[in-house]
């Protein structure tokens, strides 16, 4: 699952700059069919991949982890204890398998909604106790 994910995010980023297979391929010294086995999921080594960020300026964060601006994304664990963010990664993680799932998003949405009910009537318990 992994390969696959770098790979389409190798093809994105591809995609984004407008280049074929056949000119990627060039640029990282690869061919077309390569490039295209790489996209459908084939393990890459990590010379291979530091390449394609070298060459492309882009960062290893986005082609391995699919993180566009890391310290951005990580600014809003800022002041969290190791623990909680611990446990928010495992909240991330648990959300992007579900989501992966084919009914994902109906579930998530589901969940969510569950939740927002679930706080609106501990909300209101807390109203009338106080």
């Amino acid at each position: 699952m992994v390969w696959e994910e770098i790979g389409e995010r190798i093809k994105a980023l591809r995609n984004a700059r407008n280049m074929t297979q056949e000119r990627f391929g060039k640029l990282i010294g690869k061919s077309a069919q390569y490039v295209g086995r790489i996209e459908k999921g084939q393990k890459v080594s990590v010379e291979l991949i530091a390449e394609i960020c070298k060459l492309t300026a882009i960062s290893t964060d986005y082609i391995i982890l699919g993180i566009e601006n890391p310290t951005a994304d990580m600014a809003i664990l800022d002041g969290f204890s190791p623990e909680q963010i611990e446990i928010s990664l495992d909240i991330i993680k648990k959300v992007t398998e579900l989501i992966r799932t084919p009914n994902g998003n109906n579930l998530l949405i589901k969940e969510l909604m569950r939740r927002q009910n679930v706080q609106s009537i501990a909300a209101e318990g807390l109203q009338a106790i106080l």
